[in-house]
């Protein structure tokens, strides 16, 4: 763990210009790549990963250690987990960010620093409602109309279980840490995704997609110890589907 992880440090900022790509993917591509007790959330034996595309701007610690603020823009591969048996509700809350991505380079290697995103540099190609995101012979692309305004069942359901999303686990050593998200409101509106293309997991199914209407004043709390690992992480291993 590196010196700034260490002192679990707060961050808030305003986050700008936010679409929420959603897609799952066959169990078996997660496999060896969550650690150890982090368990995807499994319906019908897929994994429903919530693709964050949003501008981070004025992001500041609270602490003189970082007296600057940064802006990036940032894209999050964050696989739904379950983590009822952690919340307080016995409710799942939680995502694990299984990559990252920015065209910012000193973003990257500060990130790494201080956070779990598991930041990598890309080319990020934006057009309006749209990116293209670019790593090596890698690439995923998406392109946005709308909104709907009359969503579908699917669709409602599926803006309620990422409207829950308010926490991200990780795993430090031997301990399971929990950074809370704070954030007063999060209007998600239904959007038609007219294109969808990756080949970053060879299932990808496009699910839904969302867009925040507002800009959104956000706060990660220092990250919080919720368990300590009697033995090293070993990686999920799909069993039976959650539903």
């Amino acid at each position: 763990m590196s010196l700034l992880k260490n002192l679990r440090l707060q961050f808030s900022g305003d986050l700008h210009e936010i679409y929420l790509v959603n897609f799952s993917v066959d169990a078996a591509e997660l496999r060896d790549l969550l650690p150890a007790p982090i368990r995807p959330r499994l319906q019908g034996g897929r994994a429903m990963i919530s693709m964050v595309d949003v501008r981070l701007l004025n992001m500041r610690a609270n602490s003189r250690l970082i007296p600057f603020k940064f802006h990036y823009q940032h894209i999050g591969f964050r696989v739904l987990v379950e983590d009822a048996q952690w919340n307080a509700d016995r409710a799942h809350h939680g995502i694990y960010f299984l990559r990252s991505f920015t065209n910012n380079p000193t973003m990257t290697f500060a990130g790494n620093l201080i956070a779990n995103y598991h930041l990598e540099n890309a080319n990020l190609l934006n057009f309006p409602s749209g990116l293209k995101l670019i790593q090596d012979d890698q690439f995923l692309q998406y392109h946005l109309t709308g909104p709907v305004f009359e969503p579908d069942a699917k669709s409602l359901q599926l803006k309620e279980t990422i409207g829950a999303i308010d926490r991200a686990w990780a795993v430090e050593g031997h301990e399971l840490q929990k950074t809370q998200i704070v954030r007063e409101k999060w209007p998600l509106q239904a959007m038609t995704c007219t294109r969808f293309n990756t080949n970053f997991f060879e299932t990808a199914r496009l699910e839904g997609a969302f867009r925040v209407t507002e800009t959104i004043h956000y706060t990660w709390l220092p990250a919080e110890t919720v368990a300590q690992l009697q033995v090293a992480p070993v990686a999920f291993q799909p069993t039976m589907a959650y539903v």
